[in-house]
């Protein structure tokens, strides 16, 4: 998902993802390069094992970041299609959320039982 949405950012929908950009921040063209980086680069880090807890954790944070801008497209009545009004809107972003929650939650456990049973080779 995070593949096809930073990608977006750079073909296809950067001009509507642009005018999501609320008036308020400076450099629209800048914030929507930033976030499409942001996001490619969390994807690939879901990838690979040593940067899963950095690249769910940083997802995580960006969604949240992010969700101001499908809140001013849903209410100033700029969205396009149905998927984008501010009810599925939300919801698919909690979806997201969620996931990217659960796998930061997930690897966390892991990291720790697997560091806490090293530490527990190396007293003995």
């Amino acid at each position: 998902m995070f593949m096809l949405t930073g990608s977006v950012h750079f073909v296809y929908l950067r001009t509507e993802l642009i005018n999501m950009v609320p008036p308020m921040l400076p450099y629209p063209g800048l914030i929507v390069t930033i976030t499409g980086v942001l996001e490619l680069a969390g994807a690939v880090g879901l990838l690979w094992r040593p940067t899963v807890l950095w690249a769910a954790g940083g997802l995580s944070l960006l969604l949240v970041v992010m969700f101001p801008a499908n809140l001013y497209i849903a209410i100033n009545g700029l969205a396009t299609s149905p998927e984008d009004a501010l009810i599925p809107r939300t919801l698919m972003q909690i979806l997201f959320l969620a996931v990217s929650i659960a796998i930061w939650i997930f690897y966390l456990r892991h990291r720790s039982v697997r560091n806490y049973g090293e530490d527990l080779g190396r007293s003995r």
